[in-house]
């Protein structure tokens, strides 16, 4: 595709990505305050149907840019929006729907003992002193306190011998005006510096400089609480008027509705008869089963039929020979014009061929998501649009749509009870028509004979065909689910996560609807977030988590046999229980060229197993298998990239993103109004080449319980935290480049590199070949 080709591509795209993210956000928010029934089922479709776009859309772009982060910024300037309106957000759904299983089994890990995820080889918050510096460190304390004291001694003594002085003096009237006067304007100085105080910060929070110390959070909070609240017990009430309007209309309306069923089908076919001489097949089940069939009166119902050009009535009535040919001839016509149009369509193309280079060459193929959702918004119309909903203020269930519901769903149960009966009773009674003429019944049983036994012959073939191909052997056949459960908590292979993030497809109603990866590499410096991020997964999805880790498995399922049921037993516990993640870290050693000497974890014995069974992902299982490296240049690159469908990158934060950092770290601990006293600017500025968990391990050390405490006394100042940064140790400035040359690497990368250096204009690059031959002939 050529380059202009691809920047109007992505334009397109990125527009709608956009504009689907943001309905998104805004259909997440309504389906989560809604407390109608009806209109939540409705919405829901809808919100789903988003989000398989946005997935869909968010897929294109990655195959035209030949990237996985876009840059949006001109798009975002051009529709007046800031990058926090790209924000993803979570369906809160996907977790709410299964809060019973995950709660249960939530006690049943806690029962066997499961155990949370660990970080890694993380620095600890105050690292290890010797005696030396605790004795130093010790004495200057003593003598500051010393100090101190000695000080607040020598005040008192000034401040006792200026009151004896003053007292000394006697009481003049002079001395009590000016003190008065004294007094006076040191507190109105005092009230109008706190009164414009206060106008300057309102003034910053309106522009949006500073935040305001009332937390909106808890209210709002608990008015989503009350509103769940409300949802639970107008869902409870709509569920009991299913099942009650559903019997009242079984009883009360069933009768009539079958004995008109049989009214009509007997009154049909006898009128057919009476008309053809014979009795008319029984309609397809397709047809039938269709909501508001009704069989055909009179036999000149047929050609009335043919005219609206319905297939449905080509099989529901068995027409004379020569209402078949009209239809032949019909079809005949209509395919002639078709071909004609097709023709027309073809010479057009083909003299507006110069036409093609005006517009784009990328081709957008369709989606289902955006027929769901076209379908679900056009029921949103047609029920709710125009409907008048201002007596039903405690927004409960429609009773007349739930009759208008249950009554198709009466009907239909019905008429699949009635109609197998009629469907008997016509063949009945074409039998007993048969009898009373001499048919050739000899002849057609030896066909219906030979048919058996020809379909007979042809299951047979395929049978065998199905015993040659090879299946995957079950090394844990006679096993219970809760067995391998509890033998992979045991050997902590199985694990519970706390942190609070997620990813979408995994999370999705209908995975094999939107395009998603079954396996993910995440490589990065110490402390770029790859482990939560894994976490963050398991826990927003409400996956369970395999950690296949070789520091986790070490020392266990010694021998070949052993590691094949360990990785086995894994991934039938993940694709029984899904959604699962399975994790890895250090995964580089799995693929290592050479594992060092001083690792006795053995970490290439997986190898095998693992691949074979990724091999076998598919997106249906919902089972992402998820590997961390912080070293990616030690394994065999060859081996490692072919493994993972995803690369993702996780770099160091940049200066946004630690201002964020540290002001959501410092506020976690401290109120608002402790912390406004602090240069996060600063801080960003003087932590540039931290990841965000050095970040995190410099505001951990500052912000202890004890100083907590003293915060009344003492505010916290932007220093305590420099200095906390100064004392982390260095960081490595190349380990970036060596990051970035093993990323170029990868395939998509390679793809982007590629088509970034790919001369514009291609008949310049055709000359150029040529002139190439030529200085090669001569």
């Amino acid at each position: 595709m050529a380059p202009k080709d691809r920047e109007t591509a992505f334009q397109h795209l990125a527009v709608l990505y956009i504009k689907y993210i943001q309905a998104f956000r805004k259909l997440e928010i309504a389906y989560d305050q809604l407390v109608h029934p009806q209109k939540r089922r409705l919405l829901k479709e809808i919100l789903v149907g988003v989000m398989g776009r946005v997935l869909e859309l968010k897929s294109k772009i990655v195959e035209v840019e030949l990237c996985d982060i876009s840059n949006y910024s001109e798009i975002l300037l051009d529709l007046k929006l800031i990058p926090e309106d790209l924000a993803v957000p979570i369906p809160r759904f996907i977790l709410e729907e299964r809060e019973k299983e995950l709660s249960d089994r939530k006690l049943l890990l806690d029962m066997l003992g499961a155990r949370d995820v660990s970080l890694g080889d993380t620095v600890p918050v105050f690292p290890e002193i010797t005696v030396t510096d605790a004795i130093k460190m010790i004495q200057i304390n003593e003598r500051g306190r010393q100090g101190r004291l000695r000080a607040k001694y020598m005040r008192d003594i000034k401040i006792q011998a200026q009151r004896e002085k003053d007292l000394d003096a006697g009481d003049d009237e002079g001395e009590l005006n000016s003190a008065a006067l004294k007094i006076q304007r040191v507190f109105r100085g005092y009230k109008a510096r706190k009164l414009t105080k206060a106008k300057l910060r309102e003034e910053f929070i309106f522009l949006g400089m500073a935040s305001g110390i009332k937390d909106t959070k808890t209210s709002a909070e608990a008015n989503r609480n009350r509103r769940k609240i409300i949802q639970i017990q107008h869902e409870e009430e709509y569920q009991a008027a299913l099942v009650n309007t559903k019997e009242k209309i079984s009883k009360v309306e069933g009768p009539d509705m079958k004995e008109t069923m049989q009214d009509n089908f007997r009154q049909w076919y006898m009128e057919y008869k009476r008309v053809n001489g014979k009795f008319p097949d029984f309609p397809p089940d397709t047809l039938w089963q269709q909501p508001g069939f009704q069989f055909g009166m009179t036999a000149m119902g047929d050609e009335k039929a043919d005219e609206s050009g319905g297939d449905k009535n080509d099989a529901s009535n068995s027409g004379t020979p020569a209402g078949k040919g009209g239809k032949g001839k019909g079809k005949g016509k209509d395919e002639k014009k078709s071909s004609a149009k097709k023709d027309d369509k073809g010479k057009k193309g083909k003299k507006g061929e110069p036409e093609e280079d005006e517009g784009p060459k990328w081709k957008y193929d369709e989606s289902k998501h955006l027929t769901t959702v076209i379908t679900e918004c056009g029921n949103y119309n047609d029920h709710w649009l125009r409907k008048d909903d201002s007596d039903n203020f405690s927004q409960k269930h429609d009773q007349e749509i739930v009759k208008m519901d249950k009554r198709r769903e009466v009907e239909a149960e019905i008429k699949n009870q009635v109609f197998e009966i009629l469907k008997e009773e016509l063949v009945n009674l074409k039998l007993a028509v048969d009898r009373s003429k001499n048919g050739k019944k000899g002849k057609k049983g030896k066909k219906d004979k030979k048919g058996k036994k020809g379909k007979g012959g042809k299951k047979g073939k395929k049978d065998k065909k199905g015993k040659k191909g090879k299946k995957d052997k079950d090394l844990t056949a006679n096993r219970t689910m809760e067995s391998l459960i509890e033998e992979l908590i045991q050997t902590g292979i199985l694990q519970r996560v706390l942190t609070e993030y997620c990813i979408l497809p995994i999370g999705f109603p209908r995975p094999s609807e939107v395009p998603g990866a079954t396996s993910m590499l995440l490589f990065g410096p110490h402390g770029s977030g790859k482990t939560m991020m894994v976490n963050a997964v398991a826990t927003e999805s409400g996956a369970h988590l395999f950690n296949l880790s070789p520091r986790n498995t070490a020392g266990q399922y010694v021998g070949k046999q052993n590691v094949a049921k360990m990785v086995h037993m894994v991934f039938k516990v993940a694709k029984a229980k899904p959604p699962a993640v399975i994790y890895i870290d250090g995964v580089e050693m799995i693929f290592a060229k050479k594992v060092p000497k001083d690792d006795t974890t053995d970490p290439k014995r997986i190898k095998k197993d693992l691949l074979k069974q990724m091999k076998a992902l598919k997106i249906e299982d919902r089972v992402i298998v998820m590997a961390t490296s912080y070293k990616p240049w030690d394994a065999d690159i060859k081996a490692l990239i072919p493994a993972f469908g995803k690369i993702l990158y996780t770099p160091k934060p940049d200066y946004g993103s630690r201002f964020s950092i540290w002001r959501e770290f410092i506020s976690r601990k401290a109120s608002v109004a402790q912390v406004k006293d602090i240069n996060f600017s600063l801080l960003a500025r003087m932590s540039d080449g931290l990841s965000a968990g050095f970040i995190f391990l410099a505001a951990e050390r500052v912000l202890t319980e004890r100083r907590l405490k003293l915060m009344r006394m003492r505010k916290l100042l932007t220093n305590e935290f420099i200095d906390q940064i100064v004392s982390l140790p260095p960081t490595n400035p190349g380990e970036d480049l060596e990051f970035k040359e093993w990323y170029e690497k990868t395939p998509l990368v390679k793809k982007r590199i590629a088509a970034l250096t790919a001369p514009v204009d291609g008949e310049d690059e055709g000359k150029g070949k040529k002139g190439g031959d030529k200085k090669k002939k001569k």
